[in-house]
């Protein structure tokens, strides 16, 4: 996207986008940690050196979602209790969770259910990733849980011009995603994308983000955009942060289809959000 080619309202949206404060570097520093194997101590001090992030990781290690074998009461207990998988997902969410705190009234979503429902598509990620045997259970994740970044800038200017948009949807039939894209010059997908791709997220994760509402027309790594997809539908149809436009989106069951899907795995995953969820409120009240 070439700057000739932006109307001043694209230019604003941009602008507002690159004044995102960057993603912590945590989860980088952790993870190469984690990987070589070090010391408990060594990624202990890694994690302490944001403390505004430390906290909330162990916030978020107390949940029973997480620590339901054995107590959790320090940044040390979680590193030597949970899994390295579990571990990284609760680092990546306590950093994703502050740009996550306001409402997104342009969504009709008030304060911390676009937060629920990231966590919650992000938990439904990696559950729908492990019973497809997909190998990319934690880009799923970090998709899920990023996929509607856009939507903390797009709120302000889905508010603003909110008739407009609507009026294409009712007249002509059209997309809320489409609409939003023609009214403001972007839509949601797309600048979550672009912030991602600014943060240097794996490409594989970009897609996910870029194309949650269409990975049929991801060029990439269609499996992990059509996990998030299917997960962002599903928590959307038990209620979990479901704005306006949720209602307003077209269904791509073939999307389903193609992960082989049954209406059998999808009670299943439905329930399996609802409980979880409803378990973990200290994990989604952590960025308050």
């Amino acid at each position: 996207m070439s700057a000739t080619a932006l109307t001043p309202l694209l230019e604003e949206i941009m602008q507002a986008a690159d004044r995102l404060p960057p993603f912590p570097q945590v989860v980088n520093k952790v993870m190469p940690l984690i990987r070589s194997m070090a010391s408990p101590a060594e990624i202990e001090a890694v994690i302490q050196l944001d403390p505004a992030i430390a906290s909330r990781v162990l916030a978020m290690s107390q949940s029973p979602l997480f620590s339901r074998r054995k107590s959790i009461d320090s940044i040390r207990d979680a590193v030597l209790s949970l899994g390295n998988r579990q571990l990284v997902e609760i680092i990546l969410a306590a950093c994703a969770s502050k740009y996550f705190t306001a409402h997104a009234l342009g969504y009709d979503l008030q304060e911390g259910e676009l937060w629920e429902h990231a966590v919650g598509t992000a938990i439904l990620a990696d559950r729908v990733a492990q019973e497809i045997d997909s190998p990319h259970r934690f880009v799923a994740y970090t998709g899920g849980l990023l996929h509607d970044i856009g939507k903390t800038i797009m709120s302000f200017y889905v508010e603003d011009y909110f008739e407009s948009i609507f009026q294409l949807v009712k007249e002509k039939n059209m997309p809320f995603l489409h609409a939003e894209r023609q009214i403001l010059g972007i839509d949601h997908q797309q600048l979550g994308a672009l912030i991602a791709h600014r943060w240097k997220f794996p490409s594989a994760v970009i897609t996910a983000i870029g194309c949650h509402h269409s990975p049929q027309k991801a060029k990439e790594h269609q499996e992990v955009a059509g996990i998030v997809y299917v997960a962002n539908r599903l928590v959307s149809a038990v209620g979990i942060g479901c704005g306006v436009d949720g209602f307003l989106q077209p269904n791509g069951d073939e999307v389903f289809s193609r992960l082989k899907i049954t209406s059998r795995m999808i009670e299943m995953f439905m329930a399996d959000v609802v409980m979880a969820l409803d378990e973990t409120q200290q994990f989604l009240s952590v960025s308050s």
